[in-house]
């Protein structure tokens, strides 16, 4: 924690929204927009003369002033007697101050770089991601089977019957006396004469059936997306020898 006046916390961000997220936390537990000063490079002078007011020393103050100019934001937390808590939640949040980061210089990407003192017999474990298909039964469509009415004219030949009347005369060869005696004025006679007439009546008959069925029917979809996967780089540092599997051995020793 890099402290003149006791009091006062400061922290570096190389990201500004991590900045921002540790003055959230700041104020999420008590400490006021007084006590934090939040400094982004815009433009313009540095802020020497104001880390100078605050307390902090000549070598202190052109440190957080360099690193304000290279770009990256400076917080600083009047913490008045809650020093530590102040310090972890810049900490907690990605800042570094000038103890605990030495001169840093240069450019900081926007990534997360854990360094552990690795013990005899330790695992590293490589992961990479794996494409999991789930499937969902959605209604693709349907299919609709409508009845519709159309009317035509037919003809048929029915045979029917009727009776016609003939009428024969044929002369008599020998006259036969006849006993009924001839009447006056005129005598008549009726044949009722029939005839068959059609009736037309219609019957629905089944002519046509369709059977509806669903059957499932299985194809390959192919589906495609980006997975990441980690891989080990191992890096020399100084006179050491790495035995087995070294394809990917990085040589990081410099000579002066």
């Amino acid at each position: 924690m890099t402290t003149t006046n006791r009091s006062i916390v400061a922290g570096v961000f190389s990201n500004e929204k991590n900045a921002q997220q540790a003055m959230s936390d700041l104020q999420n537990v008590g400490f006021t927009n007084d006590q934090i000063r939040y400094s982004v490079h815009q433009g313009g002078s540095g802020i020497l003369d104001s880390l100078q007011n605050l307390g902090f020393g000549q070598d202190e103050a052109n440190y957080y002033n360099n690193e304000f100019m290279a770009g990256r934001t400076v917080v600083t937390v009047n913490s008045q007697d809650r020093r530590d808590e102040a310090y972890d939640i810049l900490m907690r949040n990605g800042a570094y101050d000038m103890n605990s980061a030495g001169n840093q210089t240069g450019n900081y990407a926007n990534t997360t770089q854990t360094d552990t003192n690795a013990t005899v017999g330790q695992k590293v474990q490589l992961r990479e991601e794996q494409l999991q298909a789930t499937k969902e039964r959605v209604q693709a469509g349907e299919v609709n089977i409508r009845k519709n009415v159309v009317s035509e004219e037919q003809t048929v030949n029915v045979p029917v019957n009727r009776e016609e009347v003939y009428v024969e005369r044929r002369p008599v060869d020998t006259a036969v006396p006849s006993d009924t005696p001839i009447g006056q004025g005129e005598e008549v006679t009726r044949i009722p004469v029939s005839e068959e007439q059609v009736q037309v009546s219609k019957q629905p008959i089944v002519t046509e059936e369709i059977n509806l069925g669903k059957r499932v029917v299985q194809e390959n979809q192919p589906v495609t997306d980006t997975v990441r996967r980690e891989e080990a780089h191992i890096e020399n540092r100084g006179n050491v020898n790495v035995t087995g599997d070294n394809s990917s051995t990085t040589d990081n020793t410099t000579e002066d």
